[in-house]
């Protein structure tokens, strides 16, 4: 027999933030409670609004299943004597369990043979199972902040106002805290009526009749759709807003739209300053015109209004006029001065302690971005003076009235910095600079389009990267305060997608001069900081690439050597995926993972990017320092030093651009490699001869490895998912 649970957790308003939390958690402490509990069903489902929370679940079994214990005694060795009869060890066991000798079995485990004593244990009804596990189901829910409300010491998000379950038609009784489950439900956001409930389906009829919408998902497309008609009754279109769409539909369980004007006046503000004042604090959508313009009118939402929706419609009107008011105050009192003279203020607003103040930090960011610029476009001067110019201007909007102090508006910075910017006369590429340099902001952001705001954009993050990591402020575990993972994140996003060629390593080094390390809080030097710095941009290259696909072997190899262009890496790790597809990979990494093996153990590490570029000179040179030509008395000597002349020559010639067509220019190497070891007995008895045999291979191994740290590679492509 199979029946229906429902359970209703009535609590006051949860932030909208809590709620999709907490119906995951609530999913998975059924699921596994129930498997616990040998309980079988057929399907979880979790519903929520702010004032209630709701799981559902069909075709519960009426009783457990029934189990068998096992209880595990002496090892049938010490169990049994030479003539198969029980030993003191057996008997006590027996005795202990309360059961005669003879029903004692031999069950088999991981040790051996045992002895034990094997029970059936029959299945509880699943009423009493319930009523003992819910209570600890529900207050075993975690919430960022919890609060008590009665003596029972319960804490939840909010506090818990009733209890409703039903197991089939019948009310399910159990205490939590100091309340006691009762088959009635609230419909009033004010808990005032108590609404008795018979039964599921009763339940279910109450909410629809009062206009409660349980699911989230129905309640979003619902507050899409009247938000959308109420735009069009008001003369417009709805400016498209996902983000506030899920808001509202975790404030609302009862979603009732209306519209309100304001001056129109307050439209003389730039666009984004009165959506954001519409959006972030009232919660309110914005309207528009045909032409994009905005409207004086905005359309919102009040829970479960039924009378009075005139009136309430007043009241958001008065509480917008004077947000919008503010708002105008702060812009008139910013545009009064130009943007230059604001940042100015700069000097007197400390970055973070140690780091000097955001004058200091623009100055550093105008530099480096000069130097990136330069990079980048070699012989471009109009770019590197239009980076430096916007970034004195880049974080000049931080003192204004507009986004200082914390305001409403904080999250207008870049944005209202390029308005303030255009009104103060700087170039639209300078302006753009200033609001771009933000992006990518998040995951998935749309990425800089203009060369100044993509050179000041990486610029910003590298001076912020490695002042915190000089004064020790780097990410650990799950805590990244200054969000440094996001921001090494974006400087890998913008040269992989926007193919900016900058060497890593060097961008990395000339940030760090602009500090002084030896008074670094840390206490570590300018190369330990590069070298930590450099692992964190490892990290993220690691999580792009592994979720680009590509197996966690070539990209471990890749990144073990010395890598310096973040495009150059992907290009090289699809070419090495490629490999792998069509069956060539196997026999090319053996081949080099064959003259990295026969080297001592010292020399088997991966590559330092010094001795890397030496190797790689001194094959491309034609003129070997560390081995001699003149030892060389095989063929097979002469071909592969030919080969990895050659190879070297073109290897030394690549670009950031084309850097991953060394993975076939070495895989070239392979069959020379193969022969000369056919040919070539390298620890021979000639010291001489075995030493610079050595000494030739260690050259062509870091030359190789300068690329890739090809023993990290799995043969096997099974090994290597």
């Amino acid at each position: 027999m199979k029946n229906d649970l429902l359970l209703e957790i009535g609590c006051e308003n949860l932030p909208s933030g809590y709620i999709d939390d907490a119906l995951r958690q609530l999913e998975q402490a059924f699921a596994a409670g129930l498997k616990e509990l040998r309980l079988g069903r057929e399907e979880i489902t979790v519903e929520g609004t702010p004032r209630r929370l709701v799981v559902r679940v069909r075709g519960l079994d009426a009783r457990q299943a029934a189990a068998r214990e096992t209880v595990t005694g002496p090892p049938l060795s010490a169990a049994l004597d030479a003539g198969g009869a029980y030993t003191p060890a057996a008997l006590g066991f027996a005795r202990r369990q309360g059961v005669p000798a003879e029903r004692l079995e031999r069950v088999e485990t991981e040790r051996g043979e045992y002895l034990a004593v094997v029970t059936a244990v029959p299945g509880r009804a699943a009423r009493p199972l319930l009523q003992e596990h819910l209570p600890a189901w529900i207050s075993d829910l975690r919430f960022a902040k919890t609060m008590r409300w009665d003596a029972s010491g319960l804490r939840f998000a909010r506090p818990i106002r009733w209890v409703l379950a039903f197991l089939g038609d019948r009310p399910l009784k159990f205490r939590l805290g100091l309340l006691r489950s009762a088959p009635f439900t609230r419909l009033s956001p004010y808990y005032e009526e108590r609404v008795p409930v018979e039964g599921i389906e009763s339940y279910d009829a109450i909410l629809r009749r009062a206009g409660i919408v349980l699911d989230r998902r129905v309640r979003f497309e619902r507050i899409r759709r009247l938000a959308r008609r109420a735009a069009r009754r008001a003369g417009g279109g709805l400016v498209e807003d996902e983000r506030l769409c899920a808001q509202i539909s975790n404030l609302v369980e009862s979603p009732v739209v209306m519209s309100g004007s304001f001056d129109a006046g307050f439209l003389e503000l730039p666009r984004e300053v009165v959506v954001t004042a519409l959006r972030s604090h009232q919660r309110y959508f914005s309207v528009e015109g045909e032409n994009g313009a905005l409207l004086p009118r905005f359309v919102a939402f009040a829970d479960g209004a039924r009378r009075n929706r005139a009136g309430i419609a007043r009241g958001y009107e008065r509480v917008l006029q004077a947000r919008l008011a503010d708002a105008r105050f702060y812009y008139r009192e910013d545009t009064a001065l130009p943007l230059e003279r604001m940042a100015h203020r700069l000097d007197g607003i400390v970055w973070l302690e140690g780091l000097g103040t955001l004058a200091d930090k623009a100055r550093r960011t105008g530099a480096l971005a000069a130097w990136i610029a330069r990079a980048w476009r070699p012989g471009d001067d109009a770019l590197a003076g239009l980076t430096e110019r916007a970034a004195l201007l880049a974080k000049a909007d931080l003192a204004s009235e507009m986004v200082k102090d914390g305001k409403e508006f904080t999250l207008l910075q870049g944005y209202i910095g390029r308005e303030y910017a255009l009104l103060s006369g700087e170039s639209d590429e300078v302006a753009e600079g200033i609001y771009e340099h933000y992006l990518p902001r998040f995951a998935g952001d749309r990425l800089p389009l203009t060369g100044t705001g993509t050179v000041l954009a990486l610029a910003d993050r590298f001076d912020t990267i490695c002042g915190c990591f000089l004064q020790g402020f780097e990410p650990t575990g799950s805590q990244d305060p200054y969000a440094l993972r996001r921001g090494a994140l974006g400087i890998l996003r913008i040269l992989m997608e926007r193919g900016v060629p900058l060497d890593l390593p060097a961008a990395v080094r000339r940030a760090l001069e602009a500090f002084d390390c030896a008074a670094a809080r840390s206490g570590r030097s300018a190369a330990q900081i590069e070298a930590l710095v450099m692992d964190l941009f490892a990290q993220r290259l690691t999580t792009i690439l592994r979720g680009g696909g590509y197996d966690y072997d070539l990209v471990a190899a890749l990144l073990s050597a010395p890598w310096r262009f973040p495009g150059g890496v992907a290009g090289m790790a699809r070419r090495l995926q490629d490999m792998r597809a069509a069956g060539e990979l196997q026999g090319f990494v053996l081949a080099l993972r064959r003259v990295v093996n026969i080297l001592p153990k010292q020399q088997r590490s991966p590559v330092e990017p010094c001795a890397g570029s030496a190797a790689l000179a001194e094959i491309s040179g034609g003129k070997p320092v560390s081995f001699s030509t003149a030892l060389f008395c095989e063929a097979a000597e002469d071909e592969l030093l030919r080969e990895a002349q050659a190879a070297a020559g073109r290897l030394a010639g690549l670009g950031a651009g084309d850097i991953e067509r060394s993975i076939d220019i070495l895989a070239r190497l392979a069959a020379p490699v193969n022969r000369y070891f056919e040919a070539v007995l390298v620890n021979c008895e000639d010291r001489a001869l075995r030493e610079n045999r050595l000494a030739f291979l260690l050259a062509l191994s870091r030359m190789a490895g300068y690329f890739c740290h090809f023993p990290a590679i799995v043969v096997d492509q099974g090994e290597a998912k």
